[in-house]
This record gives structure tokens, C-alpha cells and sequence, in this order.
């Protein structure tokens, strides 16, 4: 794992809270986005019908195919702890690394969450398109922000408002956003 934070970059994080549908808002920043031209690709998260286990089932969404993977290992109704399928992250990695080499204008990356805090999950691919020169948006958890601080440095912290995120990107992209 490396311990000093990314370069700073054309990366910045959407911070939101436990109240807010954050994917919800990822969704309306690439239909908005797209509405004025910008290639968007990179990743988005779904959630579908309850488990046994009481937690929903889990997705990853490609932006620019719309292939989904699932996330979450099926399991028993008496089963606790996490339930993220291993396998199913190297799939989602594997179509963040083809997003990043599509070269978009702007790549979305549905979060920064536990496997990213403790050095796992996406932390390569989000490295790659920093140093791929991509404007990335990734969505980062109030309770994960000094992880992501310590991953990125002190780029820039954006709402989770659809406008503010567009003005964002179009600043890098040289794009008019009305």
C-alpha cells in the first residue's frame, strides 16, 4: 500500500451522509452531463430487492455498455459481516480499466468505501486515471473522508448537487454549462 497521497489531480470526491441517495445523484450528474456532450464513463451503483440476510443486493453498473455486475454474495439469512463477492470487484475493476482506457472526458466512480480506506478495491484504478489525466468524480462517505484525504491529498470536496459536480467538470473539459 502506498502511504503518500495521489498527486493532486483532477479528482474529486462528492461527499455525502447516510441520509442521502448519493447514487441517485450520480445518475442525474451523468444524464446531465451527457445532455451537454460530455462522453462520461466509469461506474454506478445500484441497489435491488432485499437478501435473506436483510441487506439489498448490490450492483455495479458500466456507464457507457450498461452491463451490470453484482456485488454482494448471495447468503443465508443468519449470515452477518460483509458480504462483498471478491470476485465481482475484480469484474468491476476490469470495467473501470476499460472506461479509463476509452479516454472519456470525465470518469465517475460509484465510491471510495471500506476495501478503498484500507488500501483495496478500486485505490489502483483510481491511481490510473489520475496519472491517466482524467477529470474522475468518485463518491466518498462523510465517515471515510480522512481516508480519502490521506489517499488524495487536499483535492477538491464537491456537494452532492448535480450542478455543483457539472461545474466541476465542465471547468475541466472547457465545456459551458447552462
Amino acid at each position: 500500500m502506498h502511504d503518500e497521497p495521489l498527486l493532486p489531480g483532477d479528482i474529486a470526491g462528492i461527499l455525502y451522509g447516510e441520509r442521502l441517495d448519493v447514487d441517485a445523484v450520480l445518475v442525474s450528474v451523468t444524464n446531465l452531463l451527457r445532455s451537454k456532450g460530455i462522453r462520461v464513463s466509469g461506474l454506478l451503483q445500484h441497489f435491488g430487492a432485499p437478501t435473506p440476510a436483510g441487506k439489498r443486493s448490490m450492483y455495479v453498473e458500466d456507464i457507457a455498455s450498461g452491463e451490470r455486475v453484482r456485488l454482494d454474495l448471495p447468503r443465508g439469512s443468519g449470515a452477518s459481516g460483509c458480504t462483498l463477492d471478491p470476485d465481482s470487484l475484480v469484474k468491476a475493476a476490469a470495467l473501470l480499466r476499460d472506461a479509463i482506457r476509452s479516454r472519456p472526458d470525465v470518469l465517475i466512480v460509484n465510491r471510495f468505501g471500506q476495501q478503498e480506506a484500507e488500501g483495496r478495491g478500486l485505490r489502483p484504478e483510481l491511481a490510473e486515471a489520475v496519472c491517466a489525466g482524467l477529470p474522475t468524480l468518485v463518491a466518498v462517505k462523510e465517515s471515510l473522508l480522512p481516508e480519502w484525504k490521506s489517499f488524495v491529498g487536499d483535492g477538491p470536496i464537491l456537494p452532492a448537487e448535480p450542478s455543483a459536480i457539472a461545474s466541476w467538470v465542465c471547468e475541466r473539459v472547457g465545456s459551458n454549462f447552462r
